[in-house]
C-alpha cells in the first residue's frame, strides 16, 4: 500500500485489503468537467476512463471528479468470491443513491508479440464527487466513509466470508518462560 496517499483513501484501500483475494489496490482522483469528448478514445491516461458513462452524459458534470479505485484480484476461488462480494456491495450503494460503479478493465490480448490474455485484468471501482470550491474534501469524506460502509458491510457477513478474509494480526505477548 503506497504511504503517499491521504488517510481517508487509505482507511478504503485498509478495508479492500481485508479480504484474502486483493492483490494490489490504487485510487486515482481526476476532474472529469475539463476533459474533451474526444479525448474519450485516447489510450494511456484517458484509456481508464469510464467511457460509457461519460459519452452518455457528453462529458462529466461542472465541478465534478473522479477517483478511479484499481482492484486487482487474485486468480483463483479467493479473487472470484472477492469479486462477487465487491459487486453485491458497490450495486448496494449505488441504490442507495452513492455515485459508484464497478467495471472490469484490460489491456489488448497481444501486445507486439507479448501476450497479455490472462494478465492485465483489474477491476475499476468508479466514485464520482462534485467538488464545488475545487476542495478535494469532499472526495476525501466520500472515501472514508465508503471504507467504513464496506467494512461494515464485511463486518455482517464475516460469517459466510470466512476464509476469504485475512485474519488480523494480533500483536505479540511477551513470552513467560
Amino acid at each position: 500500500m503506497a504511504d503517499d496517499y491521504p488517510k481517508q483513501v487509505k482507511s478504503f484501500h485498509q478495508a479492500l485489503y481485508r479480504f484474502r483475494g486483493v492483490l494490489e489496490v490504487n485510487t486515482g482522483l481526476k476532474p472529469l468537467d475539463k476533459i474533451p469528448l474526444e479525448n474519450y478514445q485516447l489510450p494511456g491516461k484517458m484509456g481508464d476512463l469510464p467511457h460509457a458513462l461519460l459519452r452518455r452524459t457528453q462529458g462529466g458534470l461542472a465541478h465534478e471528479a473522479w477517483a478511479n479505485t484499481d482492484v486487482i484480484l487474485s486468480y483463483d476461488r479467493a479473487g472470484w468470491l472477492t469479486l462477487e462480494f465487491l459487486a453485491w456491495w458497490v450495486r448496494d450503494c449505488s441504490r442507495n443513491g452513492e455515485q459508484i460503479q464497478i467495471r472490469p478493465q484490460a489491456l489488448a490480448p497481444l501486445a507486439g508479440e507479448d501476450i497479455q490474455l490472462g494478465t492485465t485484468l483489474k477491476f475499476v471501482i468508479d466514485h464520482f464527487c462534485l467538488l464545488p470550491d475545487k476542495s478535494l474534501t469532499p472526495m476525501l469524506a466520500l472515501l472514508e466513509k465508503q471504507g467504513q460502509e464496506l467494512n461494515t458491510a464485511i463486518d455482517s457477513y464475516d460469517n459466510v466470508l470466512g476464509d476469504l478474509l485475512v485474519e488480523e494480526s494480533l500483536p505479540e505477548t511477551p513470552s513467560t518462560d
